[in-house]
Order: C-alpha cells, then structure tokens, then sequence
C-alpha cells in the first residue's frame, strides 16, 4: 500500500493505492483532505527541524538532556542503597541464656530491635531468660531488623500426671518427660510384675493420676521389683536337661537366672544342669514367688555314647501316684478298710 496525491485548482486529496493496480492508478478512497496552506506550513516545519539538527543547539540540547537521564538514573540507585543499607549487614548475636534486660542492650547497641514471640518454661533456667531466637546466632541481618524470641515463664504452668498406674518404667518415663515431668525417687517393692509402676508419690504421698502439679516437678514411683512376697518351694534340676529344668523352675512360679556353661556347649536344650542356687540339697528349700533360680550346664554325654535323656520331673500336681488317680471315687454307703 501507499499514497496517491491527486491534485485539482482548489485543493489536494490524499487516497490510498491498492498494491494488486499498477502505479498510476489511484482508488477513490478519500483519507484526508489537506488545505493547501496547511500543506505548506507542514513542509515549512520538516525543513525548519531539518536544519535545527544541523546546528550545534541541537546537539548540546541532546547531550544535556541524556547527561540529566544518567545523573537522574544514578542518583535513584544511590538513593536506594543508602536507604537500604545495600551491602550492609549486622550479625545476630547469641542471645539464649540471657535475661530480657542483659538481651536488650545487647540488642540495641547492635541497632537491633526484638519481639517475645512466646513463653516456655525450663527449670534449669532462670525465669525471663532467652530460651529460642530467630534469626539464629551468627546469622546477617540488615539495620533495625526484628528479633524473635522465646522467653523462659516466670512461674511453672499447671500440668496433669498422666495415667501410668501398672504402666513399665520405660513407658511412664516417656509419659511423664512428654508431660514435662521427670523421674524423682523409684522405689522397689516385692511384686511379680518387675519394674511395673505400683504407685505415685509426691514428698512421701501417694496422689491419683491427673493431679495438678507444677511443670517440671520429679514424680516419684513405686515399683514392682519382680519378687512377690509367697514363699514356693525350690524344685530340684541338678541331673536334668535345660529344657527340662526351665520347665520345672517356671512351674514352679520363679525364673530362670544365670545361666553358666562349664564348657562349650553343641546342643544347649540337651545340656546337664550340674549345680544351682539356691540349692534345696543345702537347706535353701523356699524363696519368693518370682526369684531367679541359677544353673550351671555341661554336654551331656548321652548324646556321644546314645543313653536318652532323664525323664521330665513330675510336677506338684502330679506327684499323686498313678494307681490313685486311676481309682474310682467311693460311693456313698461303702465301707472302705
């Protein structure tokens, strides 16, 4: 496309040429129509600024107008680095283990300033203390930055003992170091349940699960050492195998303790228990309910020359002889001799 100028007496009339009609050929598309006067005045005002870029007014007009731009552009970034403090930083200072006031004028001789973001309660620290901060120590802060702290309370929050009455040691000392309680005194008492949690005390008294108690304070238990105070009888192993042996000591509601081998030993369910303690042979003929019987073993040598083990021990319940327990119960009437 491009323009055709058609000219008559009285004025000129742009149109438009279409690129597909040759050259002389013009559409009567009116665009404009322009005065010749003001065609005049518009090609008096390109000559005019035609001539005012060859002078030399032009030009400094030009290099003063891109010197302000650059100046103008410069100044900006100065202006924002020193409102910024643009490679400026500070570091964070260790603050956990203060108070409040010696955290403070730390702070602000650091052109820092600090918010207590939360409370939290340590009883290994004093109260008022910094316990957390963020940022952390070391890290590179700009000017005024704001430090987060956790402080330590002044008093111990109110917490409830949990539940931990036939709970093991092991589990009630996470329940209560979860609880932000500890462990004071355990005391054992005589028990089958070892190590089982019989009872709570505080200063000597005894207090139900779900009391209210400072935080952090030592809780001190009762519990089962494992031996019930009912005397039993010590059963005779010295002679049979370990298996039979352990059958025996647990049948007998006690446990089986250490265990010592004389010498290397293939086949321990085979083995020869040659010696224990307590022993009944030497008067130890009772003990409490849940003590630990130990024994001693050897290789048994019936597995070398083919002899079968002793026979098991007969239990308390069936040391009634055999002919007894088959005979029939007397009928009323009978006359027995």
């Amino acid at each position: 496309m491009f323009l055709c100028v058609l000219t008559n007496e009285k004025k000129i009339i742009i149109v438009l040429n279409d690129s597909d009609l040759s050259q002389n050929t013009c559409l009567n598309i009116k665009v404009h129509i322009l005065s010749p006067i003001t065609i005049t005045l518009f090609i008096m005002a390109i000559n005019s600024f035609s001539q005012f870029i060859r002078t030399p007014q032009f030009w400094v007009n030009l290099g003063g107008m891109l010197l302000a731009a650059v100046v103008l552009v410069w100044l900006t970034a100065w202006t924002i680095n020193v409102y910024t403090h643009h490679g400026e930083s500070i570091t964070v200072p260790e603050l956990r283990g203060l108070t409040m006031e010696n955290a403070q004028k730390l702070l602000y001789s650091k052109n820092l300033d600090f918010i207590v973001a939360d409370s939290s309660f340590n009883k290994n620290m004093l109260p008022d203390a910094v316990i957390e901060q963020f940022p952390r120590p070391g890290a590179k802060v700009k000017e005024d930055r704001r430090i987060y702290l956790t402080v330590n309370a002044r008093t111990a929050p109110m917490v409830g003992i949990p539940n931990i009455i036939y709970n093991s040691l092991e589990n009630a000392i996470i329940q209560l170091e979860s609880t932000g309680l500890s462990i004071g005194e355990k005391q054992y008492v005589p028990d089958v349940a070892k190590n089982a949690v019989l009872d709570i005390k505080l200063r000597g008294v005894s207090v139900e699960p779900g009391t209210k108690v400072p935080k952090g304070t030592a809780v001190d238990l009762v519990l089962g050492n494992g031996v019930g105070e009912t005397m039993v009888d010590v059963p005779m192993v010295v002679g049979l195998t370990y298996s039979q042996a352990r059958i025996a000591i647990l049948g007998y509601q006690l446990s089986v303790g250490a265990m010592v081998k004389d010498s290397v030993i293939t086949n321990l369910s085979n083995a020869i228990v040659f010696k224990q303690s307590p022993d009944p042979a030497q008067g130890q003929t009772q003990i409490p309910i849940g003590q630990a019987v130990d024994i001693w073993l050897r290789e048994n040598p019936a597995l070398k020359t083919g002899t079968p083990p002793p026979p098991p021990p007969v239990s308390r319940e069936d040391s009634t002889p055999a002919e007894i327990k088959k005979a029939p119960a007397p009928k009323e009437g009978d006359v027995t001799d």
